[in-house]
């Protein structure tokens, strides 16, 4: 098979990438860094800033070019302490975790034929009923998340902004899977939650201490089902990818509850098929992708 993936470099994505390449699958991945792509892997290693959408643009030009794609991992992430403004103009976290993948999505769909899997990243955190203490999100509207000055609900705090910013941004990776499958019921398109994983770097703009804190308290809050390793979510993010028993996706979320990895039902808001067809089109109104 031929993957292209994003978040390969660190974490378990590059655990994942790793196992892939152990299998024999041939590896496009986008990274800010290509020299960080581990040497020896069957793998192109092509730059890519989810910060920079004209990075975006190219690299999904450049992956439309090459060889047939059999799977798209869309698995990196960002999480910052306060809301930031990225250099598109949107809130950060937003921005580069739904609307750099999304718009990465809509390039490539032209190139996808049916039976391709589309995988994206979620989290657990974006449904309430989780009970996190990460800020869950309080609705889906994608001018509100990407302006957040805009949005009256808000809340007040740097800390919680910034946990709902990206407890938001996993729910439209999710509803968007969703949608995807709706639009394209010939793809095979999924999301994953891969539960609590210490040490993923997911964290890393908010400086070592900070993002080491979190590693060693968060884990000691959470329900034990829901903590897991990079060994573990790479082990099931390259099943997800490759593995016979998931070729037949369709919108599905597949959550690590360790140590099981199951299909499970999402948040009622990304249950909602209403809520996510605005979603995507939204998005593609945000980014300038709607057709007139």
């Amino acid at each position: 098979m031929h993957i292209v993936m994003t978040g390969a470099t660190s974490g378990f994505g590059a655990n994942a990438a790793g196992r892939l390449a152990a299998e024999g699958h041939r590896l496009t991945i986008g990274a800010r860094r290509p020299d960080a792509v581990v040497p020896g892997w069957n793998a192109m290693a092509l730059p890519l800033d989810l910060d920079d959408f004209a990075s975006v643009d190219t690299f999904g030009d450049a992956v439309a070019k090459g060889p047939a794609i059999d799977a798209l991992v869309l698995n990196a992430g960002l999480q910052t302490a306060a809301l930031e403004t990225g250099a598109e103009g949107y809130e950060r976290t937003f921005a580069v975790n739904q609307l750099a993948h999304f718009r990465l999505l809509c390039r490539l769909l032209p190139q996808l034929a049916p039976g391709v899997r589309v995988i994206l990243t979620g989290s657990g955190t974006h449904d309430p009923e989780e009970g996190t203490m990460v800020t869950p999100p309080a609705h889906a509207n994608a001018e509100w998340l990407a302006f957040p000055d805009r949005d009256p609900t808000l809340p007040k705090g740097a800390r919680s902004q910034a946990f709902r910013a990206y407890s938001s941004s996993k729910l439209a990776n999710i509803m968007t899977a969703r949608e995807l499958a709706r639009r394209r019921p010939d793809l095979a398109a999924m999301s994953f939650d891969p539960g609590y994983v210490p040490w993923t770097g997911l964290a890393r703009s908010s400086g070592k201490i900070l993002s080491s804190l979190v590693s060693l308290i968060l884990p000691l809050t959470m329900k034990r089902d829901r903590k897991s390793t990079v060994a573990k979510s790479g082990e099931y993010l390259a099943a997800l990818a490759a593995g016979p028993a998931y070729a037949g996706a369709h919108g599905d979320y597949w959550s690590v509850r360790n140590p099981a990895l199951k299909r499970i039902e999402p948040s009622a808001l990304a249950r909602d098929d209403a809520a996510c067809a605005k979603l995507w089109d939204d998005c593609e109104r945000l980014l300038g992708l709607a057709k007139a």
